[in-house]
This record gives structure tokens, sequence and C-alpha cells, in this order.
């Protein structure tokens, strides 16, 4: 990406000309810093976390994300403008290869105002080998450096089964969230079955689901996915939210304002996670989504 400068900003921010994989493009007229991200109860799984959490697995596979990409120095000053925003929630996974750059982040704050959610895989891979979870969870939290992990989903579910397939595991990670190793579990979907079968299980406290009003990247149409969204809060899930732009599939600023008030508006998504490639980016999905927020709060978000 061409590095940026205040003129330029101002100049894509009249012709919204540059787009990531994000599907945000800096659209503000200035970074002018003033809206903070608010805390919100992650369903009644006794967590507050901020609204939006600051993902790292753009493009992530093979142990790389594009946040990885940009290198340790540029991922720590996107992080620092979350944090300037108010974001402290951090969303990695095992396959990411982010808990090195998340260990970082982790080290700029006091552990206990942060979220830090990561995921892990549940299927032998080449470059990614099986482990017992209890080694998996250890080994996370050296290379996180943490004593513990707010949050520890299943990663990608896509078997409408998956709640017998994988029940070693799930079995596995509650016996570490009984020794305080872990504060809530869950799974991330990427099918419509996978997510259904979730919703309607007992085990999982969190539920990561693709939703955005023009059913891109999604596993079903938005309002039947919202639907089983509202289930999983009836039932006291955490209900995080993720492709809210579609994976670059929203470019036009019409467009992502009508996804972002979609998912914020229903209120049955409890909090979102956005993979941020600049600090612009930040402030700009900041801006827009606290201003969403205000539509329907009267809460500004800002100082």
């Amino acid at each position: 990406m061409a590095e940026f400068t205040r003129r330029n900003f101002i100049r894509t921010g009249l012709t919204g000309a540059i787009v990531t994989t994000a599907g945000i493009s800096s659209l503000m007229a200035e970074p002018i810093a003033s809206a903070t991200v608010d805390r919100v109860p992650l369903g009644k799984t006794g967590l507050h976390v901020t609204r939006l959490a600051m993902g790292t697995g753009t493009n992530g596979w093979n142990h790389g994300s594009n946040q990885t990409r940009i290198g340790l120095e540029n991922f720590k000053r996107m992080i620092q403008a979350g944090y300037d925003r108010g974001i402290r929630f951090l969303d990695t996974a095992d396959t990411y290869g982010s808990h090195a750059f998340v260990k970082e982040a982790i080290k700029m704050k006091p552990r206990e105002e942060l979220t830090v959610m990561t995921k892990i895989w549940t299927e032998n891979l080449d470059w990614h080998p099986l482990q017992p979870v209890n080694q998996t969870i250890e080994r996370i939290r050296q290379e996180l450096q943490t004593d513990y992990l707010d949050i520890v989903l299943l990663h990608c579910m896509t078997s409408a089964k998956w709640t017998d397939e994988k029940k070693r595991f799930m079995d596995d990670l509650s016996e570490a969230k009984s020794k305080g190793l872990i504060k809530k579990v869950g799974f991330s979907a990427h099918d419509f079955g996978a997510l259904e079968s979730g919703v309607n299980h007992e085990w999982p406290d969190v539920v990561l689901a693709r939703i955005n009003n023009k059913e891109i990247r999604m596993d079903g149409h938005p309002d039947t996915i919202m639907n089983l969204l509202e289930i999983a809060g009836s039932k006291g899930k955490g209900v995080l939210g993720m492709k809210i732009f579609g994976c670059g599939g929203l470019i036009k600023e019409e467009e992502r304002m009508a996804s972002l008030r979609y998912v914020v508006h229903s209120k049955k998504v409890h909090a979102m996670t956005i993979g941020f490639e600049d600090p612009l980016q930040v402030h700009d999905a900041v801006e827009r989504m606290m201003g969403v927020v205000a539509e329907k709060t009267g809460k500004s978000g800002r100082l």
C-alpha cells in the first residue's frame, strides 16, 4: 500500500479510491481522533469487550496474514492507533502466524484491560501438525506470554455434525476452562449447518459468524443468519460478527455503511472483528461505527 500523507489522505477521502481486502478505504475528511469505542456485554458470558476487535487474520493461512506481512513495527503502530481509539479486543488464531505480533500488542497495555481471543485448528495440516489440545493451549500461552486466554474458539467449523465430531476438542477446552487457563470457549462457523448446530448446543459460550447485509462470503441469507444469532443471544451466548464488509466485497461507501448499520442496528451482534492494515483504516472504522451506534443510542462515543 502506498504511503499516506495528510494531503493524499484528504484526497482519497474525496475520491474513495483506496480500498483494502478488509473493504475499508480512508474516507474521512481527516483523522480527528474524537470517537472512542465503547465496551459492551458479550451476551451473558460475563465478559465485557470493546464493540470492535482488531483482527489479525486477513488472508490468513499457512502462518501468515496481511497483518503479519506489514511487519512488526507497522503492526505496532496500527495497534497503537486502535488503543488510542479505545479498542481493547485482539483477535488472533493459531494458523494466522500472528501470535508473536499479538504478544507485542499485549505488552503495550495492562493485561487485565485486554480481551485476547484465539482459535485452534482441529484437522491435521502439512504445515500445521495437530497437537493435543492441552499442548496447543500451553504453546499458545507461551507464544503470547500470557497466563490465560480470554476466549478460545474451534476454528472454521464446516460440518453440521461438528458438535459430535469435535467432542474431544470441546471436552479438552472445557477442562482448560475449569483450570482457569481459558475464560470462555466457542467456535467460528463457515457453514450454515455448523452455525445452526453450534447455536443450538449448550457448549459454546461464544459464536463467531459471518454477517453482512449482502450475503457476501456468508453461510446463508442475512436475515436467516440474523435469526440464528438472535437465538444464540437468547441462550446467553456472546455473538461476534466477521466479514462485515464482505472481506473486500463491499467497496462502495454506501454499501459499507448500509452493512454496518444492518449489523449494529440489529442488536443481535454484540461486537465485531475487522482486520486493519493501516492506522487510517482504524480511525475511519471507529468514526463510522460509533456514528452508527449514536444513530440508535444517542451516544456519540466522543470524549
